[in-house]
C-alpha cells in the first residue's frame, strides 16, 4: 500500500508532515523510536465513525448499493469497482479508485447525471465522518478522490461532501481548494518519494502520530525554530528563508530589521516569535501582560470527556471551590444511547447553582460541545446562563504569558506549574477514550472509575492553573530559574 500516495498520506501530513516519510523511509534505528499505536488509536484515525457500516446502512437504507470486495490487490479492487462504475450502480460502498502512482478508497461514490466516459452519468465522492463540519484535511482528501475521478471518468466533480453521524450531508465543491490542494499534493508527492520535509513539531506528532519522540529529537538535535510554540509550516519557512534556523538565532533577531522583508510575518508576529525563542533559551517565564481574574460568586471547573468516533460526549465534571472545601461533581454517560439523559441530567443541575458563578475551564472544546449538544437535544436560560459565566483559561494563557514549552495544552502547562496527575491506566484524552470504550464491552466499573479520576485530575489542573495565574500573573515580569512557585 504503501507504494502508492494515499488519502491516508493527506491525513497524515495534516498530524505531522514527517509520517508519511518515516512509514517509507525511516532507517532500522530510526524506527526503535516508533510509537506502537493502540487499537482504539487505529480506529479513530482520521475521525472515522466507529459504527461506519451501520451508519451507511441507515442513511441508505432501500437504495441501491454495492460494495466491491476488498483485498491487498489495489489494482484488482479498482477493476471490480470500475465495472459498477460502467454499469451505473447508484452507489458504491468502498471503491477502489486507482491511476497511476494514486490510489484511493472513498466511503461512498454517487451516480449523478451528467456525460462522462462512463456513460450519461459520471460520480462525485463522499466520506463518512463524526464531524460537525469538513475540516480541510477532508477537502484536500474529497479533492483527492476527485481528481482521481477526473482521470478515470473524465469530469471533474463539482461537489463532494461529508455524511456525518447525524446524517448530515456536508457539501463543498472542490474545485474551490483545488489550487491550495495542488501545492500540497505536489510537495507531499515530493515527500513519498524521498525528499524529507523541512522540521516541524506538533502535538499531533505525539497524540496521533507514532513519529513524535523522533521529530523531537531531531528538533532538539539543532535547536531547531521547529521547536518554537505556535510558529506554523509558513512562518517557518520564512523564517529559515531569512536566514533564521535555530532558536538562538530566532531569539537574537531584530523584527524591526525583518518586518519588511518577513512575507507573511507582521512585526507582531516577530516579536512573539523572539519572546518564544528568548523564553525557550533561557528557560524563562515571561509574563508580558498582567493577568485580570474577577472570580464572581461560586468558582467551578470544568471539563468534557467524549468519543470523538461515536461523536458522543460520556463524561462531564466540575470542581466546585466552597468555603468547607472543594466538591467535585460529574454527570456520566454509561452507555452511548444515555448522552442525552447526562445532558438533561447536567441541565437539571444548572438550575441547583446559586445565581453568580464563575466557570473556568482550558481551550474552547467544552463551549463548542456545549452547542453541539443543544442542538441535539435542547437547551434552557440556564445553559444560557452558564455559557456566559465561562472563561477560558487559554487564552489568558496564550495572550498573556510565554511559557518555555513547546506546547501550551492544560497538560503541558500544568505540569510545568507543579500539578500532577494520579491515574496510571488513564493518562491522557486518548487512553480516557480507549478506556471507555473498553468499559463499554466490559462493562467494569474500575475502568469508569480510572476514567472519572482522570476527568477529576483534569479539572483541579485547571484549577491550579487559575491560583498560579492569580498568584504570579499579576504583573509583567520575567522569571527565571529557579521558579518561586517551585520552592
Amino acid at each position: 500500500m504503501l507504494d502508492y500516495l494515499t488519502a491516508t498520506d493527506i491525513y497524515k501530513t495534516f498530524q505531522c508532515p514527517h509520517w508519511p516519510y518515516y512509514d517509507r523511509f525511516a532507517t532500522p534505528e530510526e524506527r526503535q523510536a516508533k510509537r506502537t499505536q493502540t487499537e482504539g488509536e487505529l480506529k479513530r484515525q482520521e475521525d472515522g465513525v466507529a459504527h461506519e457500516a451501520e451508519v451507511v446502512a441507515r442513511l441508505f437504507a432501500g437504495q441501491e448499493m454495492e460494495q466491491p470486495l476488498e483485498t491487498a490487490d489495489l489494482e484488482q479492487d479498482f477493476t471490480r469497482t470500475l465495472e459498477l462504475m460502467r454499469r451505473g450502480v447508484p452507489y458504491i460502498y468502498h471503491g477502489t479508485l486507482v491511476d497511476g502512482g494514486w490510489a484511493g478508497r472513498p466511503d461512498i461514490l454517487e451516480r449523478r447525471d451528467g456525460e462522462s466516459s462512463l456513460g450519461s452519468w459520471h460520480y462525485v465522492p463522499k466520506d463518512v465522518k463524526s464531524t460537525q463540519e469538513i475540516e480541510k484535511y477532508q477537502k484536500f482528501q474529497l479533492t483527492f478522490y476527485a481528481e482521481l475521478l477526473e482521470r478515470i471518468q473524465g469530469v471533474f466533480p463539482k461537489e463532494a461532501a461529508v455524511y456525518n453521524i447525524e446524517g448530515e450531508c456536508l457539501e463543498f465543491d472542490p474545485s474551490e481548494v483545488r489550487a491550495e490542494f495542488n501545492d500540497f499534493i505536489r510537495e507531499l508527492e515530493a515527500t513519498v518519494n524521498g525528499n524529507k520535509p523541512e522540521l516541524v513539531l506538533r502535538k499531533n506528532c505525539y497524540d496521533v502520530g507514532p513519529w513524535g519522540d523522533l521529530c523531537e529529537k531531531s528538533a532538539k538535535e539543532k535547536d531547531d525554530i521547529a521547536l518554537l510554540y505556535n510558529v506554523n509550516v509558513q512562518k517557518l519557512k520564512t523564517l529559515r528563508s531569512l536566514g533564521i534556523h535555530d532558536v538562538s538565532e530566532a531569539a537574537a533577531m531584530v523584527p524591526t530589521d525583518l518586518a519588511q522583508a518577513a512575507k507573511g510575518l507582521t512585526l507582531h508576529s516577530l516579536e512573539t516569535i523572539k519572546t518564544q525563542a528568548f523564553a525557550l533559551k533561557h528557560q524563562s517565564v515571561i509574563i508580558r501582560k498582567p493577568v485580570e481574574l474577577h472570580v464572581n460568586g461560586l468558582e467551578i471547573h470544568f471539563d468534557i470527556e467524549s468519543d470523538p468516533p461515536n461523536d458522543v460526549d460520556y463524561l462531564y465534571g466540575f470542581l466546585l471551590r466552597k468555603s468547607e472545601g472543594d466538591e467535585y461533581v460529574s454527570f456520566v454517560a454509561k452507555k452511548l444511547e444515555q448522552e442525552e439523559g447526562m445532558w438533561r441530567d447536567f441541565l437539571s443541575w444548572l438550575e441547583t447553582l446559586p445565581l453568580e458563578y464563575t466557570v473556568y475551564h482550558y481551550s474552547s472544546y467544552e463551549l463548542v460541545r456545549l452547542g453541539i449538544m443543544e442542538r441535539r437535544y435542547g437547551g434552557s436560560h440556564w445553559l444560557d446562563l452558564f455559557r456566559q459565566n465561562m472563561v477560558d483559561l487559554s487564552e489568558s494563557v496564550k495572550h498573556h504569558i510565554t511559557f518555555p514549552l513547546y506546547f501550551y495544552s492544560l497538560k503541558h502547562v500544568a505540569k510545568f506549574l507543579g500539578f500532577k496527575w494520579r491515574g496510571k491506566t488513564v493518562k491522557n484524552g486518548g487512553e480516557s477514550i480507549d478506556q471507555f470504550e473498553k468499559y463499554l464491552e466490559t462493562g467494569d466499573e474500575k475502568i469508569l472509575e480510572a476514567i472519572i479520576k482522570y476527568n477529576e485530575d483534569d479539572v483541579r489542573a485547571t484549577a491550579h492553573l487559575k491560583d498560579w495565574l492569580a498568584k504570579y500573573a499579576r504583573e509583567e515580569v520575567i522569571y527565571s530559574q529557579p521558579y518561586p512557585w517551585a520552592a
